[in-house]
């Protein structure tokens, strides 16, 4: 059983050969692992964004916070993709023991 860990400077060729290594049930355990670290930092993200004191100089702030929430959501898909954390990484190495490598 081989544990996979991320690397952002890996190239495309790498990271391709590491894929077809993992079985299929390990590729999803992968990218359930960087879908949940994306929505932690989403979550942390959002709070971060509270902490800041609102004004009303602009008037109606609708279209400005639908934005803040959409560009939240990239980003942290975006963050977690590239490394993150490391939450991602961590949830797969505990997780992958019970996973199958042969499926």
């Amino acid at each position: 059983m081989k544990i996979v860990s991320w690397d952002p400077s890996e190239s495309s060729a790498q990271r391709a050969q590491r894929a077809q290594q993992q079985s299929g049930s390990q590729k999803a355990l992968e990218q359930a692992s960087q879908e949940f670290e994306a929505l932690f930092l989403q979550q942390m993200l959002g709070a971060m964004r509270s902490t800041v004191p609102e004004s009303d100089l602009f008037g109606d702030r609708t279209a400005e916070k639908t934005f803040e929430h959409l560009l939240d959501e990239e980003m942290s898909k975006d963050m977690a993709k590239a490394g993150g954390i490391g939450l991602a990484e961590i949830l797969y190495k505990q997780m992958i023991h019970f996973v199958p490598d042969d499926d």
